[in-house]
C-alpha cells in the first residue's frame, strides 16, 4: 500500500484546492463555447473517418494491348429510318467490322418519337439487305431517255440502264428524279419510312488502337482499300442524321465516372450533315477498399459538324473517332486508420481546451487590471 501511495509523487497534474479557485461569468461563457466547438469538431472528424477517400495516380499504361474494349452506345435518330442505318467499326490496323449485327438493336420511332416497333422487345438489326424488287416491277417505256448521259438514239428503259449510262459519264444520278426509277425498291422504302426515326443501341467490341465507330445510312463495302457506303444514288442531303446521344461509354462504370456525351443533342433539322465526335480515351483503373479492381476507360470529347454540300467528301451520320492515351489513371479508395482517428480526437479536445484556457486567463487578468485602474481613479 505504501508503494502505491508513493506514486502520488509522480503526479504531473497537481490539483489546486477548491478554496483557491474562482468561478467567473466569462469563464463559464468560454467553457460553453469550447464545449460546443469540441462537440462540432468531433462530429466532423467522425464523419471524415467514416468517409472513403479516393487517391488519384497517373502512370504509363502497362496493360496488354491485346484486350478488347467494349463501347456501349444508345443514339436516337429523329428522322433517319432504321432500315437504312448500318453500324461499322474500323481502326488503323486495317481491321474492319461492317454491318455489325451482334448485340446491336433498334426501335422504330414515329415523327413524335414514340415507339412503333412491332414488338416492345429488342429487335436485332437486319441492316440493308439487297432491296432489289423481286417482281421486276420497274416501269419500262418503249425507248426511255438517258437524260443526256448517252448518245442520241440510245434507250434507257430501266433504272439500271440509267445508272449505267451515268456511271460511264462519271455523273451522280438522283434516282428520285428519274422516271425509270420511280418504282426502285430503295426509293419506295425511303419514301415509305421517311418520316420515321430510329433508336439504335447496343455494344461493339474494338481493338485498343485508334479507329472510328459510326452509324450511317447505305450499304458498306470495301472499294480500292477504302470503306465506302452505297446510298444507291439517293442524294446524301435526303438523309437527316440529327440525333440525341442518350449514352456512350467505354468499359465498365465505376464511382464518379463521367459520361461527357450523355444527353448531347444535335438537331440541324436538315440532311447532309456529318456529325463527328473526336474522343480521347484514357485507360482507368479503380481499386476498391475491399480489394476489388475494375479496369475501365474514361474520355474527353470534341465535336465537329461537316456540311456535305458543295460536293464535299463524307457521309451523313454519327461518327465517333477514338484514340487511346498511353497514360493510365488509377483511383484508389482508402480510409483513415482508427489510431489516426483517436489521435485527431485527442488533438481536438486538447487543442480547444488549451486555447479556451488561454482566452479565459487573458479575459480574467484583463478584467482584474481594469478593475484595479478604476479603483485607483476613485481613490484619487
Amino acid at each position: 500500500m505504501s508503494l502505491l501511495w508513493s506514486l502520488k509523487n509522480f503526479d504531473a497534474y497537481r490539483k489546486p484546492m477548491d478554496d483557491f479557485r474562482v468561478k467567473t461569468l466569462s469563464g463559464g461563457l468560454v467553457t460553453l463555447i469550447a464545449t460546443i466547438a469540441i462537440s462540432l469538431l468531433i462530429v466532423l472528424e467522425t464523419r471524415r473517418f467514416l468517409t472513403i477517400d479516393v487517391l488519384e495516380h497517373l502512370f504509363v499504361d502497362s496493360t496488354t494491348s491485346d484486350e478488347r474494349v467494349y463501347i456501349e452506345f444508345d443514339v436516337t435518330f429523329n428522322k433517319l429510318p432504321c432500315n437504312f442505318i448500318t453500324v461499322d467499326v474500323m481502326d488503323i490496323s486495317s481491321e474492319a467490322q461492317e454491318n455489325i449485327n451482334d448485340d446491336i438493336y433498334r426501335l422504330r420511332l414515329d415523327s413524335e418519337g414514340r415507339n412503333i416497333s412491332e414488338t416492345a422487345q429488342k429487335i436485332e438489326i437486319n441492316q440493308n439487305k439487297t432491296l432489289a424488287d423481286p417482281t421486276g416491277a420497274t416501269k419500262e417505256v418503249q425507248c426511255g431517255s438517258c437524260y443526256g448521259a448517252a448518245p442520241d438514239g440510245t434507250c434507257c428503259n430501266t433504272c439500271e440502264d440509267v445508272k449505267g449510262a451515268y456511271a460511264v459519264k462519271g455523273w451522280q444520278v438522283n434516282i428520285e428524279e428519274v422516271e425509270q426509277c420511280k418504282n426502285d425498291k430503295w426509293v419506295k422504302e425511303f419514301n415509305e419510312h421517311k418520316n420515321e426515326g430510329c433508336r439504335v443501341y447496343g455494344t461493339v467490341k474494338v481493338a485498343k488502337v485508334a479507329g472510328n465507330f459510326h452509324l450511317a445510312p447505305g450499304d458498306p463495302h470495301q472499294a480500292m482499300r477504302s470503306h465506302v457506303h452505297d446510298l444507291h444514288n439517293i442524294d446524301p442531303s435526303k438523309f437527316d442524321a440529327s440525333h440525341t446521344v442518350n449514352h456512350v461509354s467505354f468499359g465498365k462504370s465505376f464511382p464518379g465516372k463521367a459520361y461527357p456525351l450523355d444527353g448531347k443533342v444535335n438537331r440541324e433539322n436538315r440532311g447532309g450533315i456529318m456529325y463527328q465526335y473526336f474522343v480521347k480515351v484514357v485507360p482507368t483503373r479503380y481499386d476498391y477498399l475491399d480489394g476489388k479492381v475494375d479496369q475501365s476507360h474514361q474520355f474527353s470529347v470534341t465535336t465537329y459538324k461537316k456540311d456535305l454540300g458543295f460536293r464535299q467528301a463524307g457521309l451523313p451520320g454519327f461518327f465517333l473517332q477514338y484514340e487511346f492515351s498511353p497514360l493510365m489513371v488509377q483511383y484508389e479508395e482508402f480510409r483513415q486508420s482508427f489510431a489516426s482517428f483517436l489521435v485527431n480526437l485527442c488533438a481536438i479536445v486538447g487543442g480547444v481546451f488549451a486555447m479556451a484556457q488561454l482566452v479565459d486567463i487573458t479575459i480574467y487578468h484583463t478584467s482584474r487590471y481594469m478593475k484595479a485602474r478604476f479603483a485607483e481613479g476613485k481613490l484619487i
